[in-house]
């Protein structure tokens, strides 16, 4: 049996308040938006990802194919993929939410230098520095780096194909606790604009939010942009139930509309 809610304050003896709200309905409401918000913007990432990987795999064949036919040298496919490389990631990086973008500055906060690759990979297969190989062994390095430069992390992408999926599935338990808000109502047309007020509200509070992330928490912090923009979306909801109490009479008068 649900228990009854207790709502203190300044009352007349002897009378009874209702409320138009319980608080469950009320955290329904707020979490939808944010719910809406974190899908559409898993299913946007998942999207920018997949172009990004196009992208650098296009210009790592175009540059092994350039490289084998003697346009250029191994050396300089190795400078002038790693530099595309790192541009193409920072243009997708500008189209990225809020919180994947401190997802992905954590694991790699800048474009990797060409002598890190160097480094990295004279180390990987040689166990020596990259001064320190023949040009033959340099040579092996270059190439394998050529190779390597249209590889993607499958970790990582199998994480963003992941959060695409729970959007998806966000999306579908956003319209599921709209549907059941709708339903219960007894002005069902007049539950279905304010529902759409209070989603559409929180889901822009939390891209609002979004664009003060980078100020608010830095670079590579997951968890505060994940905080800001539940508390944009949060902060979104409550705005709109506010204007949605205020246009009261007005969302009842255009229940009775009959638009089609």
């Amino acid at each position: 049996m649900t228990e009854p809610y207790l709502v203190t304050g300044s009352y007349v003896v002897q009378r009874e308040h209702a409320l138009q709200h319980s608080p469950l309905d009320r955290a329904l409401e707020l979490m939808e938006g944010t719910a809406l918000r974190f899908s559409l913007d898993a299913i946007h990432d998942e999207k920018v990802r997949a172009n990004y990987l196009k992208n650098i795999k296009r210009i790592a064949q175009q540059t092994l194919t350039d490289v084998t036919a003697g346009k250029i040298t191994a050396r300089e496919g190795v400078d002038f993929s790693n530099q595309v490389r790192n541009k193409i990631m920072m243009e997708h990086r500008a189209f990225t939410s809020a919180q994947g973008l401190a997802v992905v500055q954590k694991k790699k906060a800048d474009g990797r230098t060409v002598q890190s690759l160097l480094d990295r990979y004279s180390k990987n297969l040689f166990k020596k520095s990259y001064e320190s190989l023949t040009p033959a062994e340099q040579s092996k390095v270059h190439y394998t780096i050529l190779e390597a430069a249209g590889r993607d992390d499958s970790r990582f992408t199998s994480g963003t194909k992941k959060m695409r999926l729970m959007g998806k599935l966000g999306i579908l338990v956003t319209a599921a606790l709209a549907s059941y808000q709708i339903l219960n109502a007894e002005n069902k047309t007049k539950e279905t604009a304010r529902q759409g007020i209070i989603i559409g509200s929180g889901a822009v509070g939390g891209l609002l939010a979004g664009l003060g992330v980078s100020a608010f928490c830095g670079p590579g912090a997951p968890i505060c942009a994940f905080v800001v923009v539940i508390v944009g979306t949060i902060a979104g909801g409550v705005a709109g139930e506010v204007v949605t109490d205020s246009l009261d009479e007005e969302l009842e008068e255009f229940s009775h509309w009959d638009i089609r």
